[in-house]
């Protein structure tokens, strides 16, 4: 019989709601436990009474409902937990877990073992929330994921297995996931979420499909680095451009990509930009400018919904089809616009400015806005200047040494010998973080 292989798969919110039901009644189990969460004792001895000789894992935190049990006995508010203890939660029944400063909430229907370095997740439903630097393991029947703080974002993530089904959000910091079968992971990032399938196999061997392509470099000056998953490699020009793919420049590096609907992103020197989506036949394109400067020149957008938004630390622009400037710095954002016009929306406070053409605009971290105010001669100068990207005086498409960048492939490996199941990963999707 012949099974489709695994493959993460892209999904819409909607799709991710039905594949979680029940959601509201497990998102009041979470937060029920998490006003809990401190008010339980910690006990010396496991759930039978006797100190097992190796060192305690975690502890019970919190329970709600009746049917949560520890080893096939009754779990009770402060039990200490071991490695190797298995943790079954019944229909109406949630659990708080308290691994050092970090949490395991644990929602009805799931069952999990306690390991040296966090969790096997048999089935169920768990979301991880990270208090301290270290990472978080957890792993499934056809996965690994290993949750971890970033750009000192402490680390939150939800992890779903039901079945031959998983679904991996990484709600804040980031998520590192490997399939098994592969040896590369698939780091997600904030408001992305992964989805994989595994079924029976039959010995054969397939391969998964590519991420999609957001455009490629069409100007270069050294030096500028791509991040792919955990892949880095040398740009050069013509070199291919993926979703979620970061571009890192040096000081001396700028580079230009030609987005496939014939938008351009100038990337100043010392700056990281990351495209997290680029759909031009939808129209729906999000960046991620974590620090340095950029200049947009942007296509006009027609679509019913349509939407190109380019997120800094301060906040979100909002762009129709225009020519502007961003500076993103650990105190601020600023903003240029040469034509159109951007809507800015600050993170501190929701607050969203618009800012037309020939006007500047400085947000702060805090939510301190500056402007509009009018850009001056030198000013705007100045900020194309610092994101121009010469053209070559002639088109090298050799990378002096390093070839172009492919795009992200997982072989899918089937294990029919020994538990005849194959693993692959093919996409993620992007949604948005502050709803998850």
């Amino acid at each position: 019989m012949n099974v489709p292989f695994p493959r993460l798969v892209r999904q819409s919110a909607a799709v991710a709601r039905k594949f979680a039901p029940d959601r509201c009644v497990v998102h009041f189990g979470f937060a029920l436990l998490t006003l809990i969460l401190f008010s339980a004792p910690a006990h010396e001895q496991s759930a039978f009474g006797a100190t097992p000789a190796s060192a305690p894992r975690a502890s019970a935190a919190g329970i709600t409902g009746a049917n949560a049990q520890l080893n096939g006995a009754r779990l009770i508010p402060g039990a200490t937990l071991f490695r190797g203890d298995i943790v079954t939660l019944g229909a109406h029944s949630s659990a708080a877990l308290q691994f050092a400063n970090d949490v395991v909430l644990a929602a009805p229907g799931t069952e999990l073992v306690v390991e040296s370095e966090g969790i096997t997740l048999r089935g169920g439903r768990v979301q991880i929330r990270l208090a301290d630097a270290d990472s978080f393991a957890v792993s499934g029947p056809f996965f690994r994921v290993s949750v971890a703080p970033s750009g000192g974002t402490a680390g939150l993530a939800e992890i779903l297995v039901g079945g031959t089904q998983a679904q991996v959000l990484a709600v804040a910091g980031i998520a590192d996931l490997m399939a098994g079968g592969s040896d590369a992971p698939y780091r997600l990032h904030a408001g992305e979420v992964a989805r994989l399938d595994a079924a029976s196999g039959d010995g054969a061997a397939g391969q998964a499909g590519s991420v999609p392509a957001a455009g490629q470099v069409s100007r270069l000056l050294p030096d500028v680095q791509i991040d792919r998953a955990s892949q880095q490699t040398v740009a050069s020009i013509a070199a291919p451009v993926y979703w979620n793919d970061e571009l890192r420049s040096m000081s001396s590096g700028r580079a230009r990509v030609s987005l496939t609907d014939g938008s351009l992103l100038n990337l100043g020197s010392n700056s990281a930009l990351r495209v997290l989506q680029h759909d031009a036949q939808a129209q729906q394109t999000s960046l991620d400018l974590a620090v340095g400067r950029m200049r947009g020149q942007v296509v006009k957008l027609s679509r019913p919904g349509a939407k190109f938004e380019i997120r800094t630390p301060a906040g979100v622009a909002g762009l129709v089809g225009t020519d502007f400037y961003l500076l993103a710095t650990p105190d601020y954002t600023e903003l240029i616009v040469f034509e159109g016009v951007v809507r800015f929306t600050s993170i501190a406070n929701g607050q969203a400015v618009t800012t037309p053409a020939g006007m500047k605009l400085r947000i702060s971290q805090d939510g301190a806005i500056a402007g509009p105010l009018v850009a001056s001669p030198e000013e705007i100068q100045e900020a194309k200047a610092s994101t121009d990207v010469p053209e070559p005086l002639a088109q090298h498409t050799q990378t002096g040494g390093h070839s172009s960048l492919l795009p992200v492939k997982i072989s899918v490996v089937t294990g029919a010998a020994v538990i005849g199941i194959g693993f692959a990963l093919t996409a993620r999707e992007t949604i948005s973080p502050s709803k998850p």
